[in-house]
């Protein structure tokens, strides 16, 4: 009878464990929705609602004047055309690079192939600002600015020290045998790599896919930097340049209140895409990020 009680009173313990962990977890979540809401109702608001004092939080009368003006007043089409051509060619590259370089790191054992792959991995800790002037020099030379190449091209040659950690270390988890087996069969490393490697780790490569998704999408520096043409501009280099429209316009009119209804639908447009990927691969992207961590 008493090891019944205890077993019941720890039952108790674990369920309200967990119910505070949902709370936790539950709470934490709304607060980092907290911008993204204010992002939405701001977007929907007019700009007589949005210089009312006190500012309301949720608009009076849903408008969407702001996504309009988003539409008519600048090429968001264009851009938007822009910035799926970069990032589809950044993805696939990263995606493809990354996995057939871990492939090499992981099943080549060659002396100094663990110290190679530590100067690799301490590459992390160099700034990419430190290498944008010589960078720059570099394309310039070649022609490559004011062009797209410079986000095409490199991504297919290594894939980015990240990814390729990534990826190494959930290929180190895929039993040997399987690799030994495909020898005996005849198969060679390349048909070892398309056929066995790439279809086992497609949860790790999905991971690779959003972080560069997201990183090529919400890029901002690059473009600022190579992109001088309005016809090649992105739709961060976009939004930005319509921010810095508006701020124009608010010196000569003399106002105050910038038009953050404007600013924040843009904003929104170019939010969507990325939420959408992530809830639709989360699932593995979160197997990817924990098999990936588990392999030694």
């Amino acid at each position: 009878m008493a090891a019944e009680n205890n077993i019941k009173n720890k039952k108790r313990r674990i369920s309200s464990g967990r119910i505070a962990v949902y709370i936790a977890l539950f709470a934490g979540g709304a607060i980092m929705l907290v911008p993204l809401f204010v992002l939405l109702v701001t977007s929907l608001k007019s700009y007589p609602e949005l210089i009312e004092y006190p500012s309301a939080i949720m608009p009076k009368h849903i408008t969407f004047e702001a996504f309009s003006v988003v539409f008519k007043e600048n090429p968001f089409f264009l851009y938007l055309r822009n910035t799926m051509l970069i990032t589809a060619a950044s993805v696939l590259g990263c995606a493809f690079t990354s996995a057939f370089v871990a492939y090499g790191f992981t099943r080549f054992k060659v002396k100094g192939s663990g110290l190679i792959f530590a100067v690799f991995i301490a590459g992390i800790m160099i700034p990419g600002q430190v290498l944008t002037i010589p960078m720059f020099e570099l394309y310039d030379k070649i022609n490559w600015v004011n062009t797209f190449l410079p986000f095409i091209i490199p991504p297919f040659f290594g894939g980015g020290i990240v990814n390729i950690f990534l990826q190494r270390q959930f290929m180190k988890g895929i039993p040997s045998s399987i690799m030994e087996a495909a020898e005996i069969d005849g198969a060679h490393e390349l048909k070892i790599f398309f056929n066995i490697t790439l279809r086992m780790v497609v949860p790790v490569m999905i991971t690779v896919t959003i972080f560069t998704f997201i990183g090529s999408w919400n890029d901002l520096f690059g473009p600022l930097i190579y992109l001088d043409d309005p016809s090649l501009w992105t739709l961060a280099k976009g939004n930005y340049m319509i921010y810095q429209a508006e701020l124009g316009k608010q010196g000569s009119a003399g106002t105050s209140v910038l038009p953050w209804n404007i600013l924040s639908a843009a904003n929104l447009l170019v939010t969507i895409p990325i939420i959408l990927l992530f809830f639709i691969a989360q699932r593995y992207f979160t197997e990817g990020i924990q098999l990936s961590g588990l392999k030694e």
